[in-house]
């Protein structure tokens, strides 16, 4: 590659990648969402809950360890 190419090359992608940048940090920082507090005090928690599954058993044991996985198996 010539020496003028080179530069051409040069002046035009270094401009390039750091208004690339500059693009993507713009993006990003529009891309916050700004939610007002909820309820009292200082509540950010969503409004909408998933209902539970109806198999599901309450707690930590009935939902894991070695029982568990001998009854997914069908043990």
């Amino acid at each position: 590659m010539s020496t003028i190419t080179h530069t051409i090359a040069r002046f035009v992608a270094v401009p390039a990648i750091i208004c690339g940048a500059a693009l993507g940090l713009a993006g990003l920082a529009n891309a916050t969402t700004s939610v007002a507090p909820q309820g009292p005090g200082y509540s950010y928690s969503p409004g909408t809950h998933a209902h539970p599954a109806p198999t599901a058993k309450p707690g930590w044991n009935g939902n894991h360890g070695p029982a568990r996985i001998a009854h997914l198996q069908g043990r």
